[in-house]
């Protein structure tokens, strides 16, 4: 039985980490995840005086105040000495650590600190690994490139059996000073994955120097995370999803589990963890009509819980949103990115704006809480392009909510990230400032010639904050907010810093969201 140690640096989607888990457990292994740390989401103007990530996430909060998401306290003694303590009562043969591309340099100093105290391999796997495998060999040994599933269990294997695994398919690592890829094993039979483990007896949450045990994934609240496919109909090419069709295909890239085996994840998830919620993460659930017909009656029959997923202009059919609303189906998040068809063209997502009108009446006529997703910043807009999403906004029907904007960021890699990687942004702060005002006001109540006027006016051009008695001033935290995170309590602050074992309160609340 080889023992590997799964490092979260900074909570988010926690779907990586509790996968390898489930592998490894199925497989006779032996598995413990580290939740390592947590971001704090403060004002931007604040955000100088924390360490934040090279790749910052800006969230564009009501009244166009911009907060960042990826600041955090800075890592101390007393955290590291809780990791190596953890790691040195579990004893691994393997560390492995989860990251995207944002975490990276944080990445690369836990595990210089850990190579200091371990001698046992140390790999990368997630996205960031994938996208710049060269990069991360820099600071890991070795580093999963794509899929993960059958290559963390070669990896046990051949530990436990203490043979050499330098040919696994899906590795990358460095021989003499030369990197070596192996080549890509086929994309995973999603029929054959294990349930993830979500398990708290084999979780330790370390942060604010305190260590817990016994932990849910600390951001999750009462959700349950699940993908019941992976892959995208689409190829935008903002999204990683673009990039694995270029490496792999679209046609391969694409897959998704069988109802059977989503409904027996879910109920064992909901009689274990005590879940409230489900979180749908697919990037488009309401594809393939055929199989939600089967999955919607099961569904509410077998597990029955609210859940939220995303939909897309394409694939949002009124007869799939009522059966599915039937079913559960609490909230919806449908993206739309830009009301410029310029800037989606950009995007290769070219869909036309009155089918995306016409997918919003669809599910305010069904009755569903929906959201729109939109991203601002982009250096493809222009100030005709900003005015044109502004007056799209105006006809976009206003019962769809929104939880702020998310500024474009140009991911290593990403098709996107090269066509513009030498155009420079043409608009400026206050541009943005005074835009992102104007389409939280198209979210008010205020009639659409009202909106329209103020969206014309010289003077508010000028002084922007002018509008701000007319909006509001929070938006909506989350899509399910009575499963979300309770951003005013404090994970463990009752907790003595000195208490080596200190179990963590069921579904306990963070007051960090990563």
């Amino acid at each position: 039985m080889a023992r590997v140690a799964l490092i979260k640096p900074f909570t988010g989607l926690n779907l990586g980490v509790s996968q390898l888990a489930g592998e490894l457990r199925r497989a006779g292994h032996d598995a413990q995840i580290i939740y390592f740390k947590d971001y704090i989401i403060v004002p931007q103007a604040e955000a100088v005086h924390y360490p934040q990530n090279d790749l910052c996430g800006i969230w564009v909060a009501a009244r166009a105040n911009e907060m960042n998401c990826n600041c955090y306290k800075p890592f101390t003694a007393r955290e590291y000495e809780l990791l190596f303590d953890t790691l040195r009562r579990f004893q691994p043969d393997l560390i492995g650590l989860s990251l995207c591309s944002v975490p990276f340099r944080e990445c690369a100093e836990i595990t210089a600190r850990i190579k200091q105290q371990f001698d046992v391999p140390v790999i990368w796997g997630g996205s960031g690994a994938t996208l710049e495998p060269e990069r991360a060999l820099q600071h890991a040994d070795l580093v999963c490139t794509g899929e993960g599933e059958g290559l963390i269990v070669d990896l046990a294997e051949a530990l436990d059996a203490g043979r050499d695994y330098s040919r696994t398919p899906n590795l990358a690592f460095k021989r003499d000073g030369q990197v070596v890829r192996n080549p890509n094993r086929p994309m995973v039979d999603l029929e054959a994955i294990a349930i993830p483990d979500f398990d708290p007896a084999h979780t330790v949450y370390i942060n604010d120097d305190r260590r817990f045990y016994d932990v849910y994934p600390p951001n999750l609240g009462r959700q349950y995370h699940i993908m019941t496919q992976r892959g995208c109909p689409y190829s935008c090419s903002f999204c990683i999803e673009s990039w694995y069709q270029d490496e792999y295909g679209k046609k391969d890239s694409l897959r998704r589990r069988s109802v059977d085996a989503v409904i027996q994840e879910l109920v064992q998830a909901k009689a274990k963890y005590g879940v409230g919620a489900v979180m749908f993460y697919d990037d488009v659930f309401t594809s393939h009509p055929k199989w939600l017909r089967e999955f919607a009656p099961r569904y509410k029959a077998e597990v029955g819980l609210p859940f939220w997923c995303y939909t897309y202009p394409r694939t949002t059919r009124k007869d799939d949103i009522l059966m599915l609303k039937d079913a559960g189906l609490s909230s919806v998040t449908m993206g739309v990115q830009s009301g410029s068809m310029e800037v989606l063209k950009e995007y290769n997502r070219p869909v036309p704006l009155q089918m995306a009108i016409d997918a919003a009446n669809i599910l305010v006529e069904c009755g569903v809480p929906a959201f729109f997703d939109l991203i601002t910043r982009s250096p493809s807009e222009t100030e005709a392009t900003c005015r044109g999403t502004f007056e799209f906004l105006v006809d976009f029907p206003r019962e769809m909510q929104t939880v702020g904007f998310y500024p474009m960021v140009k991911f290593p890699g990403y098709s996107y990230t090269k066509r513009t990687e030498d155009l420079n942004a043409v608009l400026t702060d206050a541009d943005y400032y005074y835009y992102h005002k104007l389409y939280l006001l198209t979210r008010t109540a205020l009639p659409r010639e009202v909106v329209r006027g103020l969206g014309a006016s010289p003077t508010i051009r000028r002084e922007p904050d002018l509008l701000d008695p007319l909006l509001p001033d929070k938006l909506p935290f989350f899509y399910l907010d009575n499963y979300a995170l309770d951003l005013s309590t404090a994970f463990g602050s009752t907790t003595d810093l000195d208490d080596d074992r200190v179990p963590a309160a069921p579904n306990a609340p963070l007051a960090a969201v990563g």
